[in-house]
């Protein structure tokens, strides 16, 4: 019976090697390979997610000593874990794999859809620990990517990585593994030689979840510039980033003159940041913000702003917290906050000016839904209690529900031209008396070029009825042109204009000026906003902003102008 049994074994491992794969024993069993219908020589069954499977042009095999070697688009598979590369070499007795590359090629690592790529892998399958060296990836962050590469990356299991201290969490936690990385850049750019990066001697990495680099250094190009004694925090899961040190210079009319700088310092699930500005008609801000995850779904934030507000002539605390939750693209926000300052230009004749008591709200988004090949559409509904205040007046506690939509449409029409509107409409009931609201707003316009020069034309209108029971929330109507220009000066130097006219008051009501220096995905930015509405609030400043970044909040502090002809930030990339 035994001569039987190994005449069969080696019949079976031939057709296998015949057809350049071969199911190999996992940690647990004999070192010997399985038989093709997942049983193994001893008679015991075994689920496909508990064999070694190893698929390759050519694949060779030693019953002796177990070892196995696989070359030609080698992929190795067990227990949701898969490795790619151009060989693989697997010692059945130790469980362990080496994964190389052809040159200019690279090793994957691959668990629950989540990937990591280097120049070698060694790797353990029973421990899930292995050295990934020479290692990179990319990670989808606002509406860009941000390029990592590096040294080595240790990979270890997340109930290990607990137990050794390098997270913080609980052993029972749904993460897969954790990455400690050690020399590694962090960039923007996917260009050999990047003018923006970070470096960092170490970060820690939980894939599909967030990288945290710890006090990085900052260079343009090969200049050092300095080492930020905050950490890097990017959030992947919500494609978030929280900024070390960019900073900015601005002067207006209100404020005066002055600059600002945010930062944050993270951990596994939460960050600190902190925002510091200063202008010599206002004195010293700042501001303070923690955010805990509770769970994979919800997050607690809480925090408080030390900020000027020009109706009051004034410096005062505005605490704020807020629940927020999240799941399949659904998202939930239970808001508080107090003396929060809200400046709006309702139209080109009124500017508001007040402060605002959330008590609380909550407001609650469906995804993006994707009606059309062209065209998107996403809803939210809202309840509320405010208490506004102003020069004028101190209302008592209102409270006002309703719901939201807003829309998206865009198509090519014609190569370098390009047609968009953007909608949205709103629906608002209070509790005092028959007060409620309609609103309907669109966007309208081309997005073209002729040759080098980029230019946009839309019509804007604002149609409103009924009437609000608040000010700080109360619509107007309101119709506008706007037409933008871009064109090159030089090599990396640009320059470009925006502006409205209102219809209604037949008036330009705004021209903001700007002149750019683009280095691969960094832009320096030079602009001069002149303010022709009744706010009077001209504006000059130089900001830095990081091409992946366009949805990151402002520094503390900033004045931000946002671009019209831009598509919704929270729209699904295509």
């Amino acid at each position: 019976m035994d001569k039987a049994i190994g005449a069969l074994m080696r019949i079976l491992l031939v057709c296998a090697l015949t057809l350049g794969s071969v199911l190999l024993p996992a940690p647990c069993s004999p070192a010997r390979a399985a038989e093709p219908d997942g049983t193994d020589l001893n008679g015991t069954d075994m689920s496909a997610s508990d064999r070694v499977v190893l698929n390759a042009a050519r694949v060779s095999y030693n019953d002796e000593t177990g070892q196995a070697s696989a070359q030609g688009e080698a992929v190795l598979t067990y227990q949701g874990t898969t490795i790619r590369a151009e060989r693989i070499d697997y010692d059945a007795a130790t469980q362990r794999v080496e994964a190389m590359p052809l040159p200019g090629e690279q090793v994957e690592l691959s668990h629950s859809g989540r990937f990591l790529r280097g120049d070698r892998l060694n790797y353990d399958l029973t421990t899930r620990e292995g050295v990934l060296t020479g290692a990179r990836t990319q990670l989808a962050a606002g509406e860009g990517t941000v390029f990592v590469h590096g040294g080595e990356i240790e990979v270890v299991p997340w109930e290990t990585a607990v137990e050794r201290g390098l997270v913080s969490g609980r052993r029972d936690s749904p993460e897969d593994y954790v990455a400690q990385w050690r020399d590694v850049t962090l960039t923007t750019c996917n260009q050999e030689h990047p003018h923006y990066r970070l470096e960092s001697k170490r970060i820690s990495f939980i894939p599909g979840r967030s990288v945290v680099a710890k006090r990085p250094r900052v260079y343009l190009g090969s200049t050092y510039l300095f080492t930020s004694p905050l950490d890097y925090v990017l959030r992947i899961d919500r494609r978030a980033v929280k900024y070390s040190l960019i900073p900015y210079i601005q002067r207006s009319s209100t404020r005066g003159t002055g600059g600002g700088v945010t930062g944050s310092l993270g951990w596994d699930t939460g960050s600190l940041s902190l925002g510091l500005a200063w202008a010599d008609r206002v004195g010293f801000e700042g501001m303070l913000e923690v955010e805990q995850e509770l769970g994979r779904e919800f997050t607690i934030t809480a925090g408080a702003a030390y900020s000027w507000d020009d109706v009051w002539d004034e410096t005062i605390w505005r605490p704020h917290a807020a629940l927020t939750y999240r799941r399949g693209g659904w998202r939930a926000r239970l808001n508080w906050a107090q003396n929060e300052y809200i400046e709006d230009q309702k139209d080109s004749l009124y500017k508001y000016k007040g402060r605002l008591d959330r008590r609380p709200e909550l407001t609650v988004w469906s995804p993006w839904f994707r009606a059309s090949p062209y065209w998107w559409l996403t809803l939210s509904a809202s309840w509320g209690a405010y208490r506004e205040e102003t020069l004028a007046r101190r209302s008592g506690t209102i409270s006002r529900y309703g719901l939201e939509s807003h829309s998206y449409f865009e198509k090519e029409l014609w190569p370098r031209i390009e047609f968009f509107s953007d909608t949205m409409g709103s629906l608002w009931f209070y509790d005092r008396g028959s007060a409620d609201q309609q609103m309907l707003w669109s966007f309208t316009g081309l997005r073209y070029r002729i040759g080098a020069i980029e230019l946009g034309t839309a019509y804007e209108r604002r149609s409103t009825w009924g009437d609000g029971a608040m000010l700080w929330d109360l619509y107007r109507q309101r119709e506008r042109v706007h037409q933008k220009l871009r064109f090159p000066m030089g090599r990396e130097i640009y320059a470009s204009f925006r502006g409205s006219y209102d219809l209604d008051e037949s008036l330009v009501d705004e021209v903001i000026y700007s002149l750019q220096w683009v280095v691969d995905c960094m832009t320096w930015d030079l602009h001069y906003a002149d303010d022709r509405t009744s706010g009077n609030d001209d504006r000059v400043g130089l900001s830095l902003f990081i091409r992946a970044f366009p949805d990151t909040p402002a520094s503390f502090g900033q004045r931000v102008e946002t671009d019209p002809f831009d598509r919704p930030r929270d729209l699904p990339k295509e």
